[in-house]
């Protein structure tokens, strides 16, 4: 039999704002972060703006400045790990250099990211082949780092959470582009559903800066970057596009078996019902057109279980939303007969890795507060109920799910925690 699994902490890490509160509270005001600008200077970029990556420092955390040497992605991933375990309820103990949960050591650690930090590994490349490059943000010439294999590693911020917090179960990534962070959170619930953990910590997390904007001019060839002139990317509008680039951010979860979590009373946010994924088999960076293995999903996802919203993947890309909107009334039927739908892409931009686990802890707050924000495009599809305003009802069910270039397609069927 499997094991009831609940999310009981939820550590948002985004340009948006920091923590469950600030977070929560701005995104259904329908606040949205500030955009920056590419600078003229770097290459002729068809996508005009991107979304900053969250100003990070450790030390409003508590968190011991010899960490400030990590990358980012490994920061963002340690900062969001003690929002999320405090969240949860956890007494946090410290050393010198590290924290420990107290009682506790065997948890798992299971963090999604798309890509690694480039930037290091790009400065010291142009240092070891003695090219003069003078950093953008500094103003200094870059040199070749000593620490460059550590900091490029793609499993770092899984590690580095396993170090800090003295967490001593498994500790490993996943990467599957952009439903990385729905593929690890997917992989926890099947941890602890199946008998092997407790708890897992788990999300996912993504850093795309450098100060060249190589990563961004790769996306941007590609002819994925909106081209709105307000840098508006409008996902599921006659508008759209293509997605808004941020430059990283993420989130990370405590799941918890239910009768671990009630031993020591902790807050639920909501109970993990199913996870399923898949692949298209088609295309490095298309979906497949038809959209079978999509409408595949949602059929072993949901089991014909009636859902009271659906937060979408969303991307804004002309041929995506296509597809998945496509998906989306062949399963559900007219706008009348589906969930309430929105894509948090619309507010946050997108964060690649981080996305999935953004989205997932957002379909939770949703559940637990009964409150879905709003999906604010003009000129939006036909045919779709997308949550035009700020929306206030009781949610029984709902899923989140989550495509990635290379055809990874995963998703998560949440329900209201009833003990």
């Amino acid at each position: 039999m499997k094991r009831r699994v609940l999310i009981t902490g939820l550590g948002p890490v985004t340009s948006l704002g920091m923590g469950k509160t600030e977070f929560w509270n701005r995104l259904v005001n329908g606040d949205k972060p500030q955009l920056s600008i590419v600078p003229q200077n770097t290459y002729c970029a068809k996508s005009q703006f991107y979304v900053p990556f969250p100003t990070l420092n450790l030390a409003d955390y508590r968190i011991p400045s010899y960490y400030d040497f990590l990358q980012p992605e490994d920061k963002l991933a340690i900062i969001g790990a003690k929002l999320a375990l405090e969240d949860a309820g956890f007494a946090l103990t410290t050393t010198n250099k590290t924290f420990g949960v107290a009682g506790e050591a065997g948890f798992a650690t299971l963090i999604g990211t798309g890509f690694t930090g480039f930037e290091t590994a790009f400065h010291s490349y142009l240092a070891h082949l003695g090219i003069d490059y003078f950093s953008r943000a500094s103003g200094k010439k870059v040199s070749f780092n000593r620490m460059v294999i550590p900091l490029s590693m793609n499993n770092s911020p899984a590690a580095w959470i396993s170090i800090l917090y003295g967490l001593r179960g498994e500790s490993f990534v996943s990467s599957a582009s952009c439903a990385s962070g729905t593929y690890s959170i997917g992989q926890a619930y099947r941890l602890i559903a199946d008998g092997y953990q407790e708890v897992v910590i788990t999300g996912g997390v993504e850093n795309l800066q450098d100060d060249s904007f190589i990563i961004h001019r790769g996306f941007d060839v590609l002819g994925a970057l909106t081209k709105s002139p307000t840098g508006d990317p409008q996902p599921f509008s006659k508008n759209r596009s293509g997605f808004l680039f941020a430059e990283g951010g993420g989130c990370i979860l405590v799941l918890e078996e239910m009768q671990h979590a009630q031993n020591r009373n902790a807050p639920v946010y909501a109970e993990i019902m199913n996870y399923c994924s898949n692949s298209d088999a088609h295309n490095i960076v298309h979906m497949q057109p038809e959209g079978r293995q999509i409408l595949s999903l949602f059929q072993n996802l949901l089991k014909g279980m009636k859902i009271d919203y659906l937060n979408a993947h969303g991307t804004a890309t002309i041929t995506n939303d296509e597809i998945e909107a496509a998906v989306i009334q062949d399963y559900f039927g007219v706008a009348a007969k589906q969930p309430i739908i929105n894509s948090s892409k619309a507010v946050l931009g997108h964060t690649i890795g981080g996305s999935g686990a953004i989205e997932a802890a957002i379909t939770a707050l949703s559940l637990k507060s009964g409150v879905i924000h709003p999906h604010l495009v003009e000129n939006p599809l036909d045919n779709l109920n997308l949550a035009g305003e700020t929306i206030e009802k009781p949610l029984g069910a709902a899923a989140s799910v989550s495509y990635g270039f290379g055809g990874h397609n995963a998703g998560l069927l949440m329900v209201k925690y009833h003990a």
